[in-house]
């Protein structure tokens, strides 16, 4: 697992998340609509521009029908701490 920096995150959980979306099926459209956010807001995440709040998060989870925690662990971001603690 790479260390990665906070843009580098976003940019990939929201390459996640688009992916998650696309093998659903689910458009863009369709998929924000469902679950009550704007085509802007998921168009934003998935784009990386934005650091999404948890409860948006909480709400892709559901309309991916995935555990958050599925989301988190495919990201293979590196937990540990520079200082080593």
């Amino acid at each position: 697992m790479e260390e990665l920096d906070e843009k580098k995150i976003i940019k990939l959980l929201g390459s996640q998340l688009k992916k998650l979306r696309e093998e659903k099926g689910a458009s863009l459209n369709i998929f924000a609509y469902e679950n009550d956010l704007t085509t802007a807001t998921v168009s934003r995440i998935e784009n990386g521009l934005v650091d999404t709040k948890f409860s948006t998060l909480v709400k892709y989870a559901r309309g991916l029908e995935t555990p958050l925690e599925n989301i988190i662990m495919t990201l293979n971001i590196d937990y540990s701490h520079k200082d080593g603690y």
